[in-house]
């Protein structure tokens, strides 16, 4: 997984930066913390409020809460666009409150955890010293819940770095943006690569300590113990709450299935929009399949090696191969690219094909699949294994008789996450797909960017009734750490 990074590198040593990259700097930066501070506000007083005040419906309210990730943001970006027209265009406020809105869940499924796990003897405690609600959350509350919400909000930093299309179609000037202006643009394929490579480095240099930031939050740990809150009736609260989550999913999932249901009202079944679509459809679950199940079987032996062998090799594997996550489409493409050109006769073979498109999702996706085979093994014992061995098992065989079956909800759950993340990969499908073959996010940008949006419609449906099942398993997920 490290390729991609190595070819980087090497080729960036032999260009030079393109003029400009001061202000991609900036905006980038200003991205990442306007959609921070959105994120945050929304996901915090989601979390906050969804777990502390009684409500009807607490599930509905939830699926709510997090129907965002069910939608692409760059997706949503196309919406907001069909609807405001070129008011919305090469606003960075309006890039950043749409990003927000969309990575609020983010931070509310890892806040809303913490949330509930919160001491209420805290509270009674701040109380009996003389702290008003307003300073207790403040002083007591917020503070035990900063590791959590560190977590989240650097997540959500690191997708506003990593974030292509949600960008392009708004007309922010940001890294990832200009890396794929450079590679699809470039009339000069030398030229561009290494301009390319270089802006990836410096997007690197920019991501890779959030993402250091990112893995510290989640080690660090606010001990909370005792019994847990009971949500207590709360008229205002409700109806801020209901009113926070009917806005959420108005202004992402819920619009972009509404705009795509009016646009296709008039498309019959036979139209060429619904064959195209279907055709993309097929070539989309073939390919975000592949990568799933590879994704499935790597992630299984990185962190059964990691967390049975307990070796320096192995755990610095396992690091290694969460980069993906710091990783845009654009720099994976690009540099997967550096390295075919870089291998001969077998790389000229491979330009082109699936397998490379394939070896992208891989790259991008295989820490949401290591980071449920991780949390599998963890409640999986080594003793089971070494119980199966003294029963006359070889080694192998006690691991694939005894620990995976035990792994089969974090085999299905990591599956499930590639799988959607990849049909949802909008850069590396540009840039990497076959000549002439469809896929579900090429076919929505396609449409959408010359205003065709009735048929863009169909791909769109499609693709979020697909999304739907990994929507599904972490609402599920957040549902059983917050209760």
């Amino acid at each position: 997984m490290l390729v991609p990074v190595l070819a980087i590198l090497a080729r960036a040593t032999q260009g030079e930066l393109p003029p400009g990259v001061g202000e991609l700097i900036a905006t980038t930066l200003a991205l990442a913390l306007g959609s921070g501070l959105v994120a945050g506000l929304i996901g915090l007083a989601g979390a906050w409020l969804s777990v502390r005040v009684e409500t009807p419906a607490r599930g509905l309210l939830l699926a709510l809460l997090v129907s965002p990730l069910a939608a692409p943001p760059y997706l949503v970006a196309l919406t907001w666009l069909d609807l405001g027209g070129t008011a919305l265009h090469g606003r960075l406020v309006v890039a950043c409150l749409l990003l927000g809105v969309c990575t609020s869940p983010l931070v509310l499924l890892v806040t809303r955890a913490a949330v509930a796990r919160l001491d209420p003897h805290m509270e009674e405690a701040a109380a009996l010293l003389g702290l008003g609600a307003r300073a207790r959350f403040f002083r007591v509350l917020l503070p035990a819940l900063r590791p959590a919400l560190a977590a989240g909000l650097c997540l959500v930093v690191l997708y506003a770095f990593a974030d292509f299309g949600a960008v392009s179609a708004l007309g922010a000037k940001t890294f990832t943006r200009a890396i794929y202006f450079e590679l699809d643009l470039g009339q000069d394929r030398a030229l561009a690569w290494s301009r390319a490579a270089s802006l990836a480095l410096v997007l690197l240099a920019l991501a890779i300590p959030v993402f250091a930031l990112e893995q510290r939050a989640r080690s660090g740990r606010f001990e909370q113990g005792g019994r847990r809150r009971a949500p207590r009736a709360n008229l205002a609260g409700a109806i801020a709450v209901w009113a926070l989550a009917l806005s959420v999913f108005g202004s992402t999932a819920g619009l972009v299935v509404v705009r795509a249901l009016w646009h296709a009202r008039d498309l019959p079944w036979q139209h060429r929009a619904w064959g195209n679509a279907l055709e993309a459809l097929s070539n989309s679950v073939v390919w975000a399949a592949s990568a799933a199940t590879l994704a499935v079987l790597f992630a299984l032996v990185l962190a059964w090696c990691a967390a049975r062998l307990r070796d320096p090799f192995h755990d610095w594997m396992q690091r290694g191969a969460t980069l993906g996550f710091v990783l845009p489409g654009p720099v994976v493409a690009l540099g997967l690219l550096l390295a075919l050109s870089a291998s001969g006769r077998v790389g000229y073979h491979l330009e082109g094909t699936v397998v490379v498109l394939v070896a992208a999702y891989l790259v991008r996706y295989l820490p949401e699949a290591l980071q449920a085979a991780s949390a599998g093994l963890a409640q999986a014992p080594a003793r089971l294994e070494e119980a199966g061995r003294m029963l006359g098992l070889s080694a192998p065989a006690s691991v694939f008789r005894v620990t995976v079956p035990m792994l089969r909800g974090s085999i299905a759950a990591g599956w499930v996450l590639v799988f959607a993340a990849s049909l949802r990969e909008l850069p590396a499908t540009l840039l990497l797909s076959p000549l002439g073959a469809r896929a579900l996010s090429s076919e929505i940008w396609r449409f959408a960017k010359d205003s065709h949006y009735e048929q863009m419609a169909p791909s769109a449906l499609l693709l979020v009734a697909l999304t739907l099942p990994a929507v599904v398993f972490i609402l599920r997920k957040g549902h059983a750490e917050a209760a």
